[in-house]
């Protein structure tokens, strides 16, 4: 059963007065990578204005020409068999992009094994367990940092992660950005706000961007703000005709929007393991696309 706002609000609001959500005090990025353990930092968005172009590195880069991404909201991991679809899904991508994380044993198991290098935005604490928006990467981020924006009924944290990673050949760094969008607001003030501070971090860089979450966006007017935020940046939509992306009140809330890059293949898969379905996309760097952008 697909989960409606009035239950989502229902089960968060049990969480909060019970106490059992946690919130940290300040933002928090908890990470780990191949060579290093899980460590904690705070980083707040602060990319300078030439944070798209770097010089070219030795470390490893992503392949311009095949870039798989793999988007989800993962309801916590909650239900029994979403560790294995997980590991069956996450298999062959490039970029995971997961909101409703659990930073549980079973997480970090399949993040290690496979050898990911992995960053999470601490929402708050569900049990013992960090949950938030997490993006991994068969390669080092080059940058890292979050936002946060609070829940205005609920008072806990929605999150987003931004991170750039270096692209063989490319002078242009890739951006991704990870956003689990405002749920229960009255209006759309608080959402607008969310995704102004999110634009401002994106429209800073010059390269290309993937864009990619559960945004929430569950009336026309949530939607709107969306759409226009998107048309500034020069964001473009995954074309789909059919597909299995959830929806609530009738409008698709999971979305991944994409700048500087070609689409080479694209799909939602329907599963029982979350109560959201994962999307899934295949890139390749676009330089003409490239060019017009940074000029």
């Amino acid at each position: 059963m697909r989960r409606s706002p009035v239950r989502i609000l229902t089960v968060l609001l049990l969480i909060t007065l019970v106490g059992c959500a946690s919130i940290p005090a300040q933002l928090q990025l908890i990470s780990a990578s191949v060579e290093q353990d899980k460590t904690t930092h705070h980083a707040d968005c602060l990319f300078p204005a030439t944070a798209a172009l770097s010089v070219r590195t030795s470390q490893p880069a992503l392949n311009p020409q095949h870039i798989a991404v793999l988007n989800w909201n993962a309801y916590k991991g909650q239900r029994t068999n979403w560790t294995q679809d997980f590991r069956l899904l996450s298999d062959a991508q490039d970029l995971i992009l997961l909101q409703e994380a659990l930073l549980n044993k079973a997480l970090q198991a399949s993040l290690q094994d496979q050898q990911l290098h992995w960053t999470l935005n601490h929402s708050f604490l569900y049990g013992e367990h960090e949950t938030g928006v997490l993006t991994a990467a068969r390669v080092s981020p080059l940058s890292s940092c979050g936002l946060r924006t609070t829940e205005p009924i609920i008072r806990t944290p929605k999150t987003t992660l931004v991170q750039t990673y270096p692209v063989e050949g490319q002078l242009a760094q890739l951006m991704v950005a990870n956003i689990h969008g405002i749920n229960f607001s009255l209006g759309t003030e608080i959402y607008t706000q969310q995704l102004t501070a999110l634009r401002e971090i994106l429209e800073r860089h010059h390269g290309p961007i993937i864009l990619a979450g559960d945004f929430n966006n569950w009336s026309e007017e949530r939607t709107a703000v969306l759409q226009t935020m998107t048309h500034q940046l020069q964001l473009a939509a995954i074309p789909y005709f059919n597909h299995n992306r959830t929806r609530v009140f009738g409008h698709t809330i999971d979305h991944i929007y994409y700048r500087g890059l070609e689409v080479i293949s694209h799909q939602s898969i329907d599963v029982n393991s979350s109560d959201h379905n994962p999307m899934l996309v295949l890139f390749r760097i676009n330089p003409a696309l490239l060019t017009l952008i940074q000029q």
